[in-house]
């Protein structure tokens, strides 16, 4: 007996559970129409027009703030190559850091450019690693 009893609590939790996803389904189905609706009326609360100008930042190549950020980091690796004590003078580190992030800069300028940015990378990393070879000999 204790047997059938376990078993049909478990089967209506089950049907509990599948219930509620049902219905967790069809509530975001109301939410994204709701959504679309009260941007589609251009409301002040919806935040619609917001967030996807956020998502657009990531595909938009003609976005400065990504040259700027990859610029300034590759800056900061160069000019700790050429400051003593700093750690990044000499090592695989040193190379690998300033080819990374020297290449980041590339791409993302080629991209803003409008070229392609595997082109910018690959000009980049070889700045990089020249201007490493040079803190090296200075």
């Amino acid at each position: 007996m204790s047997n059938s009893a376990s078993s049909a609590i478990a089967h209506n939790a089950r049907k509990d559970r599948k219930k509620k996803e049902v219905a967790d389904t069809s509530n975001l189905d109301e939410r994204a129409a709701l959504g679309q609706s009260e941007d589609s009326t251009g409301s002040q609360g919806s935040i619609g027009p917001k967030d996807s100008k956020a998502n657009n930042a990531f595909a938009d190549k003609k976005n400065i703030m990504w040259v700027l950020l990859s610029g300034g980091m590759a800056m900061t690796f160069i000019i700790m190559l050429f400051l003593p004590n700093t750690g990044m003078g000499d090592g695989m580190i040193a190379t690998y850091s300033s080819m990374l992030w020297c290449g980041f800069f590339g791409a993302a300028l080629w991209r803003y450019r409008g070229a392609n940015g595997w082109t910018g990378f690959a000009f980049g990393s070889v700045v990089g690693f020249v201007l490493q070879v040079v803190s090296q000999i200075i």
